[in-house]
């Protein structure tokens, strides 16, 4: 046979095919694999690269170097001969007198060119930097300080001219000092200021853009001599974005959804290639009598794969791309545009993957049909194992092994997850045939059909034992996508409640505490004042942070600058004690403290650890008493170390609090900066807001991804069901010549059925929980929570669904068709 007639009769038997409803499940379910696949990495690309960008021109470059110190000229020199643009800044908090008013500002000092990523725009619109003699100043700082365009101001010992309002910019700089009004002035000015002198808290910033292969040489020439109190903040490190938990979160699951369809779909097309193999078994059996090779019969069934390949490859690469201009759509107003078009080769990705799903799970029982003998059209014989068909099962579990261990990025991870599947299918088997045995037990005399229904379930046990870890799984990997999702929803909701702090006030000094308190209750504002302090680690257990910690536990940012410290008698509502005692006194001379867990087991602190500071010049030491879980994205003053009362007595400190203020209240903000100018007040109720509009389109695109998972699992399941009520017609025609009629055949099967999906449901209930425990420590990286409402819904959903997938795939088996399956059986 040539090469032309394969072709042709393979195309004769996939449009043959197409009637069948088991070859249109493995369409289906391999058009919602490859448009899954492709959605999550075009989408996912194009959202990294938009990230990126949208991160550089918050940092206002590809890369920036910090420092408490002068930056070491060399270092711009070195980023030069690499073809890389480099800028300097420095930034501080200093006093701006107009007239009679005083305010706090953030002053920038910039040089050409700034910014190196993004745009400052002004009113009126002016380029580059401020001309020497002028500045630049934020809308905030001219209405407190009543100035407008063209009036003068006095900044140090220099007068300047307020040449443009600052409507937005990049490269803000980092700390609490950076939210006050920022003013920028050219570098040329900062001398007659005399505004640096020693004791000065400027902070210095060097930025660097352009090759990423040169950004990648220097990173590595600035890492090898980074000074202790330096930070090399890259695309890869910044945290500038405030929506970028919610986003690392949004990923996971988008991945872990991606994973889920997967694995479902990987099952669809295995279990619907294998009944399709199975009953093509007659038509290979006449094509080999009629003198076709075995290797002919292998590559017409390949055709026949390539051939649907190609269809579903087209279709489902389509409605991802379709898929992914949804979700640009609602996350449109939060990417900076127009978004980056993606790598052309993960267009061509769900496509591939498609194909080596196909292939790999195909081949097998596609090489165990091309060995059936002739005698199976009189004998009935099942084809025959092979070592070559072990060895093809073999490549495709490595294969299959390959793919999980692409998405979870972590091989002993995969390993884990697949001993654990293979474990956990083994059991469920086991214990699912008792189960049913039992429920049937107890259903004893209840029903004229139970005896009957025990019999043909002692008679199927083998089949249960594979199926029901099957079926329970697929609802498992359902519940998980569901649950998932609807946890992470929980927790971005619960990150920003409606009564969230919208309001930040800082630098409140000691003397200004009580007046602030009765200004914020005048206006019925509740709120705690925090004292802070700010201090550095220095030693642990008496050993110096280079010998204490490794080099590894030295990268983290709390041993490279200063920390917020704090002290209270009593933990703060917000916080959760998850280790020790909380220590409302020191305990002699020996002061407690609380350490924040994340910061603790990073570095690998433990209860009765001392940890030494140093606050300015002044040693301080703490033991560690407690351990406690912070939610960082609370908007509350939170601190990684809190010390016991009077242990940090007599040195200089401030206040810091926050509070909600909406309507009237909001008029607060005014009464305090008249009464206390020096104080800093942050405004982030237009932050609020942007989250809370992240939060309800990352649910609009994870429902998305959500309802692909479940489509998959759905097809499974009637997959799975309408297979098994095929089988059962053969046994419904045996009772029915044996005198039982269609309504109760109908009804044994819908009992069979029924008592399946709540067994099924049950278990996968108590699946769904233990994944979902590992999921969110390691994956989704949340809070796990119990879902005690599922343990009734699933097993009542499961058996609801089993029981209308029956009646709607049943065929009707009545006096004529029964003798002719018969006939046909025997």
């Amino acid at each position: 046979m040539t090469n032309h007639s394969l072709l042709k009769l393979a195309w004769q038997q996939t449009l043959a095919a197409n009637r069948l409803p088991i070859w249109r499940a493995l369409l289906l379910a391999l058009t919602v694999a490859i448009s899954i696949a492709t959605l999550l990495a075009v989408l996912g690309d194009r959202l990294e690269q938009s990230l990126g960008r949208q991160t550089a021109e918050l940092l206002g470059a590809d890369m920036t170097l910090r420092g408490g110190r002068p930056i070491d000229p060399a270092i711009a020199e070195s980023a030069r001969s690499l073809g890389l643009e480099t800028s300097g800044v420095t930034q501080f908090p200093t006093m701006i007198e107009a007239g009679e008013n005083l305010l706090l500002i953030s002053l920038r000092v910039v040089e050409a060119p700034y910014p190196l990523r993004g745009k400052i725009v002004t009113q009126p619109p002016l380029e580059r930097i401020p001309e020497p003699g002028t500045l630049w100043a934020e809308p905030a700082a001219l209405e407190r300080l009543n100035l407008k365009i063209g009036d003068q101001i006095e900044l140090g010992y220099a007068t300047f001219t307020v040449a443009a309002q600052l409507n937005s910019t990049p490269d803000r700089g980092n700390g609490f000092s950076t939210f006050s009004p920022q003013v920028i002035i050219n570098q040329q000015d900062l001398e007659a200021t005399q505004l640096l002198g020693v004791g000065s808290r400027a902070r210095y910033r060097q930025l660097f853009a352009g090759d990423p292969a040169a950004l990648k040489q220097l990173e590595a020439q600035i890492r090898a001599s980074m000074a202790s109190d330096e930070r090399l903040i890259t695309l890869d490190n910044s945290n500038n974005n405030i929506n970028s938990s919610a986003l690392n979160n949004a990923s996971r699951y988008l991945r872990l959804g991606a994973l889920l369809t997967l694995l479902i779909s990987a099952l669809t097309i295995a279990l619907s290639l294998r009944r399709y193999t199975l009953n093509s078994r007659d038509r290979a059996a006449v094509l080999l009598s009629l003198g076709m090779t075995a290797r002919q019969l292998q590559v017409l069934f390949l055709l026949q794969l390539l051939l649907a390949w190609v269809a579903c490859a087209l279709v489902g690469t389509g409605l991802a791309l379709l898929l992914e201009q949804f979700a640009l759509f609602m996350l449109g107003d939060l990417l900076p545009q127009p978004v980056p078009l993606a790598q052309p080769v993960f267009y061509g990705l769900g496509a591939a993957l498609g194909l080596v799903s196909l292939i790999t799970l195909g081949l097998p029982p596609m090489v165990a049909m091309s060995q059936v003998s002739v005698m199976h059209l009189f004998r009935r014989t099942a084809a025959p194992t092979t070592l070559g068909g072990r060895v093809l099962q073999l490549v495709a579990g490595v294969l299959l092994t390959g793919l999980l261990m692409l998405y979870l990025d972590d091989l002993q991870l995969t390993l884990i997850l697949i001993a654990s599947l293979l474990f956990t299918a083994w059991l469920l088997g086991k214990f699912g045939a008792w189960l049913l045995r039992v429920c049937a037990f107890a259903l004893a005399g209840k029903h004229t059909l139970v005896r009957l229904l025990r019999l043909r379930l002692q008679q199927q046990q083998r089949w249960h034992r594979m199926q029901i870890p099957v079926i329970s799984l697929l609802l498992a990997l359902m519940a998980i996508s569901l649950w998932a999702r609807s946890d992470l929803m929980d927790r971005w909701q619960n990150q920003l409640p409606e009564d969230a702090p919208n309001h930040f006030l800082i630098n409140i000094q000691p003397h200004e505490r009580d007046g602030v308190d009765q200004v914020l209750g005048k206006y019925q504002l509740n709120s705690n004042l925090y004292p802070m302090i700010r201090g550095r680690i220095v030693a642990l257990n008496g050993e110096p942070v280079a010998n204490a910690f490794t080099p590894e536990q030295r990268q983290h940012n709390a041993l490279n600058r200063e920390l917020n410290l704090s002290w209270t008698s009593e933990m703060p509502g917000h916080n959760r004690l998850v280790e020790g005692s909380w220590s409302s006194q020191a305990d002699g001379n020996t002061a407690h403290i609380s350490v924040e867990q994340e910061f603790a087991n990073t570095l690998g602190l433990k209860l009765g650890d001392t940890l030494s500071f140093t606050v300015g010049s002044i040693p301080v030491d703490g033991v560690i008493t407690s351990v406690r879980a912070v939610q960082w994205e609370s908007f509350q003053p939170n601190f990684y170390v809190i010390f016991t009362p009077g242990a940090l007595d007599n040195m200089p400190m401030s206040y810091i609090t926050s509070f909600h203020a909406n309507g009237e209240q909001r008029k607060v903000s005014a009464a305090l900066l008249q009464q206390f100018p020096t104080i800093t007040l942050i405004d982030i109720e237009q932050l609020l807001a942007q989250a809370r509009s992240l939060i309800g389109k990352l649910s609009d695109t994870s429902g998305m991804v959500m309802l692909l998972t479940l489509l998959a699992g759905l097809i499974l399941v009637f997959t799975t069901l309408s297979q098994e009520l095929d089988q059962r017609r053969y046994e419904n025609a045996l009772l029915h010549t044996l005198g039982a009629t269609p309504q109760q055949c109908r009804q044994l099967d819908l009992l069979e059925f029924a008592l399946l999906g709540l067994v099924c449901g049950g278990l996968a209930a108590a699946l769904g929980e233990i994944a979902l425990w590992f999921i969110h420590q390691r994956l989704v990286l949340i809070e796990p929570v119990l879902h005690p409402s599922n343990w009734i819904l699933l097993p009542l959903t499961a058996t609801a669904l089993f029981t209308l997938t029956g009646l709607l795939a049943r065929r009707r088996v009545d006096e004529s068709n029964s003798y002719r399956l018969l006939r046909t059986l025997s």
